[in-house]
């Protein structure tokens, strides 16, 4: 078929099938004609469009390079519109290009044609391209490493600024030379071995040094990547980090590892933020803790326990703080779990910047040491004990044992003189009787003390439950409470037990009911309660009445002194409380009280607790 002979309805169904968007605008820029390819591509129906303003589908920001074209025509016949965007009917955006041509001075068209294209695809995919480039640009300069590409002939390509800084080269002084001119001749071998396998498509990790504008040597971390198209080498990426401070310090490292592994002591490195990088074998040894066991912990995760003072690890805390050295002895553990005692000297090493970059401690086991200064202290508490007692050993001889000899003899010397049938003699005899008595039980006082302070801590390992002996005492003064009407609760558990001496306890026990029965008001009837509680590494006993009370701002200093009876009128001689404290510190306790006169007394007893 010719040209000529083509029919109108030809041109029709080729417009309506074509990808281009075709449209007739008059000069008032007034659709006068769509093709159908507009529902395609916008969304409208063409007799949607038709006697609608084209400009107002066009976006803001493209409206004026449109207009701009229009006027145009005026001196040309087809002007085109690189791009522009065209709102669909969802309200989104197409983005077209343009050929508009001027045909208006044709009598069938009679207006503009704008044969237009959706580059929609396009547009988008260059802008992402173009994000890409943007992207990568920007991660290449900004790197904190040095980031370069070599041509595949080692030449340098591009550079970051982190490459000028390392080298002290400007851009332009290293981009377009051969990568030897600036490493050291050392590594040279390992820089060419490496450049030949990014020839053959390998990636290579190495480490060399390179030679600064200035001479100045650096030791740099390079990570080689091959960028290759078909197994053949494009270009050569480089990524470089300067490792010249990490190296020389780890030169220092070594040398200072050398010197403290020949140490007696424990050596302990650490870094910066307090964890473990080296340790000597003396430290394994102490400890239990390998080098392996102990890299990347803090010293305290592994030695600290809970009987490690925590004014210690503030101490600690503060050297971190205030970078300042510290000596102290510190209370750890064992990897075994055994408790041991270590001096410590903890000083932090210095950078150039004059930053901490390391911490260096020297640390001793002195468990030997700490425990004979324990003794030392037991041995003077022992000491400073005797000496109290060994005056009111004085006290005694010199009042209650002088006083009753100086009675008999005298009571003696009358009787030599008397009549035995005379009535005075009976009464002189009486007298020396219940002189001699009274001697007897201050000999016997006497014998209770001595008995008490020369027993050794042998036998002091029996298990005593506190319920038991409770129990056994009150049923021993059983006639007592009932003659007093007297009420007492024990709240033990059955399974509260003391590592000690049973018949201490007992006794202590039995004198602490026989005070409240003997101290005990008369207007109220009398309740004793014995309470228990364990607190930390302790037994906690409260022995607690509700009699007479004392009067501790006067006779608090007098209450557990020999002989130190505040009530002259109760029976007894004083020395219970006396016996009481002595038992309780012997078996390595320590009492306390609490009382109100005309309210009650509390006696407070606590006795290490054997840990389960």
């Amino acid at each position: 078929m010719k040209q000529d002979e083509l029919s109108p309805e030809f041109y029709h169904s080729l417009v309506r099938h074509s990808a281009a968007l075709l449209s007739i605008v008059d000069r008032a820029g007034i659709y006068q004609y769509v093709s159908q390819s507009v529902q395609r591509l916008t969304g409208y129906g063409p007799e949607e469009l038709l006697g609608k303003t084209a400009l107002e589908y066009i976006h803001n920001e493209d409206l004026q390079d449109m207009k701009d074209a229009f006027a145009l025509l005026q001196t040309q016949r087809e002007v085109a519109v690189p791009s522009f965007r065209l709102r669909t009917k969802a309200g989104s955006w197409r983005w077209m290009e343009a050929l508009i041509t001027d045909a208006t001075d044709d009598e069938f068209v009679n207006g503009y044609v704008i044969d237009a294209r959706d580059i929609t695809a396009k547009k988008e995919a260059l802008s992402s391209l173009e994000a890409s480039h943007n992207f990568y640009t920007s991660l290449f300069q900004a790197h904190p490493d040095a980031v370069f590409t070599l041509t595949p002939g080692g030449v340098f390509d591009k550079v970051n600024s982190s490459v000028c800084r390392i080298l002290s080269y400007g851009k332009s002084e290293i981009v377009g030379q051969h990568f030897s001119r600036f490493i050291a001749p050392s590594f040279s071998f390992e820089a060419n071995k490496a450049l030949n396998k990014a020839r053959n498509c390998e990636a290579a990790a190495l480490e060399g040094k390179v030679v600064s504008k200035h001479g100045k040597t650096k030791t740099l971390d390079f990570t080689i990547i091959p960028v290759c198209t078909d197994q053949a080498l494009v270009a050569i990426l480089g990524i470089a980090r300067d490792v010249t401070a990490e190296r020389k310090a780890l030169k220092e490292l070594e040398k200072l590892s050398l010197i403290a592994s020949k140490a007696v002591s424990c050596v302990v490195i650490t870094d910066a933020a307090g964890r473990v990088e080296w340790v000597n074998s003396e430290f394994t040894k102490v400890t239990g803790y390998s080098m392996v066991e102990a890299i990347g912990k803090k010293p305290g995760e592994l030695l600290q326990g809970p009987e490690t003072d925590p004014n210690h690890i503030l101490a600690m805390k503060r050297l971190f703080e205030e970078n300042e050295p510290i000596s102290l002895e510190i209370q750890n553990y064992r990897k075994s779990g055994e408790k041991f005692w270590f001096y410590m000297d903890i000083s932090p090493i210095f950078n150039d910047e004059g930053r901490v970059s390391q911490y260096f401690a020297i640390q001793y086991d002195v468990t030997e040491r700490k425990e004979a200064e324990k003794k030392m202290r037991r041995l003077s508490e022992d000491l400073t004990r005797h000496n109290r007692e060994l005056h009111q050993f004085n006290y005694i001889v010199s009042h209650n044992l002088r006083a009753p000899v100086a009675n008999i003899v005298g009571l003696v010397s009358l009787l030599e003189h008397m009549d035995v049938k005379n009535e005075s003699f009976l009464k002189v005899l009486q007298k020396l009787r219940e002189t001699s008595r009274n001697l007897g039980t201050v000999i016997k006082d006497l014998d209770e003390i001595l008995s008490l302070r020369d027993s050794s801590t042998g036998g002091f390992d029996e298990e005593v439950c506190i319920s038991s002996i409770c129990g056994e005492v009150v049923r021993s003064l059983q006639d007592r409470i009932e003659e007093a009407a007297a009420t007492v609760q024990a709240d033990v558990p059955e399974e509260a037990c003391l590592r000690a001496n049973r018949a201490y306890v007992y006794s202590i026990f039995h004198n602490l009911f026989s005070n409240s029965l003997k101290y005990r008001d008369p207007t109220r009837p009398l309740h004793i309660s014995i309470t228990y509680a364990a607190e930390g590494g302790q037994h906690l006993i409260q022995f607690r009445d509700n009699g007479k009370g004392i009067d501790l701002a006067k006779f608090g200093n007098d209450l557990f002194k020999l002989y130190g009876k505040i009530d002259k009128r109760a029976e007894g001689r004083g020395i219970g409380l006396y016996m009481v404290k002595a038992q309780v510190e012997t078996l390595g306790g320590t009492i306390g009280i609490d009382s109100t006169p005309g309210v009650g007394t509390t006696f407070y007893l606590r006795f290490v607790r054997e840990e389960a």
